[in-house]
């Protein structure tokens, strides 16, 4: 795996590298050895999702903050990521990347920056290597639609949760 350096403050595209033989193939998603990334992984989660399914942004609060190790394992996701560092120069900003199976790229998002994707394939399988515990109470989000994405016209699916966040202009006014 290679490990290339962003605009943004420790947050990480990560080339995964595939083995191939005659069984089929193998992709180390994390090596623990490798001291660029300072990640413990506490829990992970996969999902499987349709074209259009929107998960995120979300976030969780003081020690219960989450960096997080993002793979696409099958299909095609944009992934998201806002820097809600109020100290980083990156602050307010927007990344964002097209994660595939095909491309075989992961992203490394530190702590302090909220987190979704929306999926450009059907059945699209994902991997989430987080942090820490996952607790609801420490749990906030910024609604996507706030944000300027430029993504292909398509039916999207919101979870009533994800429909009802708030603006990223509005969280951002509201941290002053």
């Amino acid at each position: 795996m290679k490990i290339n350096s962003t605009k943004f403050k420790d947050l990480k595209l990560i080339k995964l590298k595939k083995f191939n033989d005659l069984r089929g193939e193998v992709v180390k998603i994390f090596d623990k050895k490798n001291k660029s990334l300072k990640f413990d992984c506490f829990e992970s989660y996969i999902s499987k999702s349709k074209k259009g399914t929107v998960r995120g942004l979300h976030g969780q609060t003081g020690k219960f903050s989450q960096a997080k190790l993002i793979v696409c394992i099958k299909g095609e996701a944009l992934d998201i990521a806002i820097d809600l560092r109020k100290k980083s120069k990156t602050y307010g900003k927007v990344f964002k990347k097209i994660i595939s199976s095909k491309n075989q790229l992961a992203v490394y998002i530190p702590k302090g920056f909220v987190h979704g994707y929306i999926i450009l394939k059907n059945n699209t399988t994902m991997i989430n290597l987080c942090s820490t515990a996952y607790n609801p109470k420490k749990e906030f989000g910024i609604n996507i639609k706030s944000i300027n994405l430029n993504i292909p016209k398509m039916k999207m699916y919101f979870s009533d949760k994800d429909k009802n966040l708030i603006g990223l202009k509005n969280y951002i006014k509201n941290q002053k």
